[in-house]
């Protein structure tokens, strides 16, 4: 006797709650079709209103007197709830015990820790907070409503995944005092509405021109944005966009996307704020170099600072330090060149002229000199296309040539959506892309190359932006120069003048 197919039956776990507990074993209780409420209760009207997640644990079991063999079946969704408002999805953890804390665990690893995020905490966030303080740079891109991000506690190991609900943003001057002067920068200042409250404290600083910093020995909560991670396969239905037959190879469907956790969207107005998405270079502000006595000062752990006092042209700033010389790369970061080398790393902010040394043991304090050439900081000239997806150059990687308009060191910015999230890539100016991927710029032909950490989605876009060399564009005015002598044109209203019958009369001083 064969296994027919009302042999095959769906067998409910020790409990269909939404408890912690919730799944388990597999019990001999069928699930009935057709019965209501066989599986998931009503929906309230609260969970209607703020949204709601149900997990029911099922088994797949054949009930049968017979000793034939059991070739397989297959379970699928036939039809999407007639609710627009409700997703009905499938996945398989694999396990025969566990629950629904463990499932939900599943759900949640969907996003993994990538780079770190481009905003700090400002200050201390308390247990209990709904929202959380922080700052970045300007140019820096805005965290946008839905994101996932992680903060990680480097003092004692916590960690707590964030979703952002709401974005406040607003440009703020803040002033610091550094070796007996003044130093004013500007900053955005964020209020990041978050979707549950903080399980910890979380240590952040006060504002630097290059981040935050404290004074006593806590360590920094370090911020880190998330990336999608295949973590588990989800099985749903969805209905057809438009009529296909037999014999078709593809199909078209309203979407391929179901939510997964409740979620909202909402509008942030963003003001005053630049067009173009990518760090600022530094022109020179006069022809050669300056020599700079620095005193530098402990900050925490084995960190050491001192601030040149203005912008510095990359690659310009030679670093006599501890017995080493050093050199900046173009990229932030210093190498060694002769002499001892005590640091663990050295970084340079080239807006601020802050300098941060790590030495490899205990902490430098004491004078250093430096060689350098100052400069200030410029947009120029921006570029920006675009790539249109679709299902025919989908993929990872992606090639661009640009032979007439070559990036500017420092400036590329590629972004993509991969899920629904954006992501970018950025070049520090060293012509290698970080970020959510990586890739190559050659900035004596203009080619870059890319490769993405995601497959960005169909019917959306690569956007690409940067700024132009400024050869054309700059000149570098120092030392005492001739004036031209104004000049004023005026035309008269009527044609004709008699000659020796014009007085121009005018005030000087």
């Amino acid at each position: 006797m064969a296994i027919l197919p009302d042999d095959v039956k769906l067998y409910a776990s020790q409990r269909l709650t939404d408890e912690t507990d919730g799944g388990g074993r597999a019990t001999g209780n069928e699930v009935i079709d057709g019965d209501i409420n066989n599986l998931f209760r009503d929906i309230s009207r609260i969970d209607r209103t703020l949204g709601d997640v149900s997990l029911r644990k099922v088994y797949l079991g054949v009930s049968t007197d017979n000793t034939d063999p059991y070739l397989g079946a297959h379970l699928i969704i036939t039809e999407p709830p007639q609710d627009t408002k409700v997703d009905v999805l499938l996945f398989n953890t694999d396990s025969q015990t566990d629950e629904r804390a463990e499932a939900r665990n599943r759900i949640e690893s969907y996003v993994v820790p990538a780079v770190d995020a481009s905003w700090e905490l400002l200050g201390d966030q308390l247990v209990g907070q709904r929202s959380i303080q922080a700052i970045q740079r300007t140019e820096d891109r805005l965290p946008e409503i839905g994101e996932v991000y992680r903060l990680l506690d480097s003092n004692n190991g916590g960690e707590q995944y964030i979703r952002i609900t709401d974005v406040s943003a607003s440009t703020e001057t803040f002033t610091i005092s550094r070796n007996d002067n003044y130093v004013d920068f500007v900053r955005r200042r964020l209020t990041l509405g978050i979707s549950s409250p903080l399980e910890q404290t979380f240590p952040g600083g006060t504002a630097t021109p290059t981040g935050t910093e404290r004074r006593d020995s806590t360590k920094l909560t370090r911020l880190q944005s998330t990336q999608v991670a295949d973590a588990a396969k989800y099985y749903g239905a969805s209905h057809l966009k438009e009529t296909t037959t037999a014999s078709s190879t593809k199909i078209k469907v309203d979407s391929i996307y179901a939510h997964l956790v409740p979620s909202a969207t909402s509008e942030t107005a963003v003001i005053d704020e630049p067009g173009y998405n990518g760090s600022r270079q530094i022109l020179p502000t006069r022809n050669g170099t300056l020599n700079t006595t620095l005193v530098f000062g402990h900050i925490q752990g084995n960190q050491s600072r001192s601030y040149i006092g203005a912008g510095v042209v990359r690659e310009s700033l030679v670093l006599s330090i501890n017995g080493g010389t050093y050199e900046d790369n173009g990229a932030g970061e210093f190498n060694h060149v002769s002499g001892s080398d005590p640091f663990e790393r050295i970084t340079l902010d080239y807006e601020t002229g802050q300098i941060d040394a790590y030495r490899t043991t205990s902490y430098f304090t004491g004078n250093a000199t430096a060689t350098w050439q100052p400069g200030t900081a410029a947009t120029g000239i921006s570029v920006s296309e675009v790539v249109q997806i679709e299902l025919q150059n989908r993929g990872f990687t992606y090639t661009f040539a640009f032979p007439e308009e070559k990036p500017r060191p420092g400036s590329f910015v590629l972004s993509y959506m991969a899920l629904g999230k954006w992501y970018e890539l950025r070049d520090p100016g060293n012509g290698l892309l970080t970020g959510n991927g990586s890739g190559t710029i050659n900035f004596a032909t203009g080619s870059v190359a890319v490769t993405l950490e995601a497959m960005p989605d169909v019917d959306t876009a690569l956007v690409v932006s940067y700024s132009l060399p400024f050869a054309d564009e700059l000149t570098i005015h120092t030392g005492s120069a001739v004036a031209q002598q104004p000049e004023i044109r005026h035309t008269t209203a009527h044609s004709g003048i008699k000659p020796g019958s014009v007085t121009i009369t005018y005030i000087s001083g």
